[in-house]
């Protein structure tokens, strides 16, 4: 065992031909596939409900094996290509979808690059390439000089400005040499353009398909005294930036990086709150939230036509945006706690949200922030977005709202439903009268009940909401019992109705760090490991004394060990 084989691969990445292979040119070099298509990826630990906290002195942590080489989702790649050029390009539309990967798509361990994304992201370069050296807005705003003569003079200032912000780091002088001769070999490549827009446009082309660009790389090495890896400043600087940003560091980061101010980490909490009150913190806050929340399934939701006859698309729409709303609402506007995010009795609603929500008023199809009903509607949970796309078709669903409270909320470790199970629901019939009672008369053998007495009472507490998250008082006349107990943590508690439910998810611990541990995954890009524990049990006891502050815990992500050192990893030889 030893470290010699990781540092082999990441410098043969690292010196590697800083230009990449165009399609346009036919130029050699390599490919941005041709590069490790894995990263390191963490061995089995812990799952997010593990309870750390038995084993882990306060205060005492060990950063988790984080991956050296983690490839841009397509969201973090079209950030960053909006951020360079200033042009939402929206490149990745065409890509084959990220992966999904124990809950999130940005977990280094599924970010492959296969044969077909690397051919998209050819003709993502050139396509940007060539619309950058055409739209004069966008060449204004990457070029930092006018050429004179041949140009060569602006076209290595161009080259030596533009790679460090596609690199997150200067070039080397390598690099940038190499840079220099792939833009004297561009002129005569293209159909049209001056020389200098040729050469220009070539060196884009190149750029964009560096794996400097594609994945974030870290490269140093050198032990502490404790026997792990301080991360260099620029290292730092793009763990923040797509941490917070899911976009690439701006030049006011790059600078605190080139100045040492991110060597304390009193200098990157200022950095860190800084990009928190930037706009560009709603794109994380989105991607996480959208997935955490499973976001996705709102999209193409389909309802009865003879029961929601004005349920469309329209509607999908504006659950969505109303979701999204409300956590931008919640953590940035209101500075909210995570008790906020699952309780606050307000809504974003628009003239398709309102008979919903049962609100009168004169509303257009803008959503305009709206009190909510307490004693019905209480944070996400009670969102019409959530209700309807955890809902059948023409009826409510226990089962899926209570699945998604335990895994979502909970963290709890649920198998999935055997293969080709009967779902079919008993009819409402004799004493079947309710919903309720058909998923537990459903749900009633042991071989069931062991799962179900765990995922339908939390899920019966929603009951109240039908197929689109309408309220109701009854079913069909039926009295709906929304009462329930479950185990959470060493304890239980019992409930009745969603706004209990929620109220006491909310003060939940157990639920709190659910949140934070998700958060944790997502922000570190991979699965938990065994190291985690203690990180996890340290961060949640600093929140949980704060009152789990949002803005708060993404701060503290930054604090850590694991943010700010790297492991030394062992691999076999």
């Amino acid at each position: 065992m030893n470290r010699s084989t990781p540092r082999m691969l990441l410098a043969a990445i690292a010196l590697s031909s800083a230009v990449a292979c165009s399609g346009t040119s036919g130029d050699g070099g390599s490919d941005p596939g041709d590069g490790p298509g894995t990263s390191t990826g963490t061995g089995p630990g812990p799952g997010p409900g593990t309870d750390p906290s038995a084993q882990c002195e306060p205060g005492v942590t060990a950063p988790g094996p984080t991956p050296r080489l983690t490839r841009l989702t397509h969201a973090q790649y079209d950030n960053s290509v909006r951020d360079l050029f200033g042009k939402d390009m929206k490149a990745s539309a065409a890509f084959l979808a990220d992966p999904a990967f124990e809950g999130f798509n940005n977990n280094a361990k599924g970010l492959l690059v296969s044969d077909r994304l690397a051919r998209d992201y050819r003709r993502a370069a050139e396509t940007i390439a060539a619309d950058a050296v055409v739209d004069q807005a966008v060449l204004g705003k990457i070029l930092p000089c006018a050429p004179e003569g041949d140009g060569a003079a602006c076209a290595r200032q161009f080259i030596r400005e533009l790679g460090k912000r596609v690199y997150r780091r200067p070039l080397s002088a390598e690099q940038e040499e190499a840079y220099v001769a792939a833009y004297a070999r561009g002129n005569g490549l293209f159909d049209a353009g001056t020389p200098f827009e040729q050469g220009v446009r070539h060196v884009i082309e190149a750029m964009l398909q560096s794996p400097h660009f594609l994945y974030r790389i870290e490269l140093s090495e050198e032990l502490d005294g404790a026997g792990i890896i301080p991360l260099d400043a620029y290292e730092v600087a793009t763990r923040l930036s797509y941490l917070l940003w899911n976009s690439l560091p701006d030049d006011a980061l790059l600078e605190a990086a080139e100045g040492g101010a991110l060597g304390t980490p009193e200098g990157i909490e200022a950095e860190a709150r800084r990009m928190l009150d930037d706009p560009k913190a709603t794109s994380a806050l989105d991607d996480f939230h959208a997935q955490w929340l499973h976001m996705s399934r709102y999209a193409d939701l389909s309802k009865d036509p003879a029961l929601y006859e004005d349920f469309d698309a329209s509607v999908s729409s504006a659950m969505m945006g109303e979701t999204k709303q409300f956590i931008r609402h919640v953590i940035l506007e209101m500075e909210g706690d995570f008790r906020t995010l699952m309780t606050a009795p307000v809504g974003f609603v628009n003239d398709k949200l309102a008979p919903i929500y049962g609100v009168e008023g004169s509303f257009t199809s803008e959503l305009v922030e709206t009190p909510l009903d307490p004693a019905e509607r209480a944070g996400l949970l009670t969102q019409a977005g959530f209700l309807s796309s955890h809902a059948f078709f023409n009826k409510s669903s226990p089962i899926h709202r209570g699945v998604f409270i335990q895994r979502q909320i909970l963290c709890t470790d649920l198998p999935d439903p055997p293969a080709n199970i009967n779902t079919t629901l008993p009819p409402i019939q004799g004493e079947i009268r309710t919903t309720r009672d058909q998923v537990e008369v459903h749900t009633s053998p042991d071989a069931c009940n062991k799962c179900h007495g765990v995922i339908n009472p939390p899920g019966f507490a929603l009951e109240h909401f039908d197929a689109v998250g309408r309220y109701r008082a009854d079913e069909d006349g039926e009295t709906i019992d929304a009462t329930g107990t479950i185990a959470v943590g060493d304890g239980e508690i019992s409930f009745d109705g969603a706004v209990d439910l929620a109220t006491q998810l909310a003060e939940s611990p157990v639920a709190q760090r659910c949140y934070l541990t998700n958060w944790y995954r997502y922000g570190n890009a991979r699965q938990l490991s065994r190291e985690d524990a203690c990180t996890i049990a340290d961060l949640d006891a600093k929140l949980g004394a704060s009152g789990y502050n949002i803005k708060e815990l993404l701060v503290a992500l930054t604090q850590t060990k694991t943010f700010r050192y790297r492991a030394v990893e062992e691999v076999d030889q």
